[in-house]
């Protein structure tokens, strides 16, 4: 690289002095200075020169000074204001690449199938197995989580990304999930609806039967008729005994009667307004208990009166 001749170094000096210069140019002066000292003896003279006039300087000047430096601070500003721009729009760029073809997202509800539900008594855990049926997809997780609010409820979360172009399709998805003895699976999906995927009562239908007789024998006022009992989600422990808790609706009319269609009941006539809570344990021999409103708590009455 050729070295910067004197007068165009010392042209760039009164900037030099003033700060005004760009990084380049200013280590451009300072570099010349150190091997010229003609050009150190120049400065030395142009600083003694500038000494009366600063103090001389005219408020055009001045205001013209200023107004160059503010031009050159704000000239920066706009740079780095810019590389900041570039960074994030090349960050929501990514962003929304992981997003739709690497992260995913909940498909529709209406969207995923489940093929099969297989519950081990052994180990009392569930496994899943399904389909998002949409082309294109790629099934990238599957996660679980108990809900707060609903007892005996697992939400299941399939999340699908985007199938990269030249990529392969899996559109099937599994997961194995613990604990879910007298609970229910439900698929969660992005409409804010949700599949039911698995109930544990269904598929021990014959204890459920069981339980149901032997309250109606041990109730003798409790009729199949005019009680209908509906088993609450999950399983009830009490003193460290596991059972079922059930809610006892009452019809009142003589053409009163109900069916039931799977987990729904519907009832035509005069039902009662009132529910009545009753317990009873899983294994023999079978404690029925009823919960008290005025006591708040599950009662033990020998015999039942309700």
């Amino acid at each position: 690289m050729s070295e910067i001749k004197c007068d165009i170094i010392r042209d760039l000096m009164p900037g030099y002095l003033d700060g005004v210069l760009s990084g380049a140019g200013d280590t451009a002066v300072r570099e010349h200075l150190e091997s010229c000292g003609a050009c150190r003896q120049f400065l030395a003279e142009m600083k003694e020169e500038m000494v009366p006039r600063q103090g001389s300087t005219s408020a055009d000047e001045q205001a013209a000074l200023d107004g160059f430096k503010k031009i050159r601070r704000r000239t920066r500003w706009l740079k780095m204001a810019a590389m900041m721009g570039g960074l994030l729009a090349a960050a929501l760029i990514v962003g929304v690449f992981l997003k739709v073809y690497v992260i995913g997202s909940l498909p529709w509800s209406a969207s995923m199938w489940v093929e099969s539900a297989q519950y081990d008594e052994e180990t009392q855990s569930l496994t899943l197995k399904g389909t998002v049926n949409s082309a294109g997809t790629r099934v990238t997780r599957v996660e679980w989580k108990e809900s707060a609010s609903t007892g005996g409820r697992v939400d299941v979360f399939v999340y699908a990304a985007e199938t990269l172009p030249f990529g392969r399709e899996k559109r099937e998805f599994s997961i194995t999930i613990p604990d879910m003895k007298g609970k229910n699976a439900y698929l969660v999906g992005s409409d804010y609806d949700t599949l039911k995927a698995y109930n544990w009562n269904s598929d021990h239908y014959e204890l459920m039967y069981s339980l149901e007789e032997e309250l109606y024998r041990r109730i003798p006022e409790w009729t199949r008729e005019k009680v209908v009992l509906s088993p609450v989600q999950g399983i009830t422990v009490l003193d460290g005994v596991e059972g079922i808790e059930y809610s006892a609706m009452f019809l009142l009319g003589e053409d009163a009667y109900w069916q039931r269609f799977g987990d729904q009941v519907i009832t035509y006539g005069d039902i009662g307004e009132a529910y009545e809570y009753v317990w009873i344990s899983l294994e023999e021999p079978h404690e029925i208990r009823r919960y008290d409103r005025e006591k708040e708590a599950w009662v033990s009455p020998n015999p039942l009166c309700f």
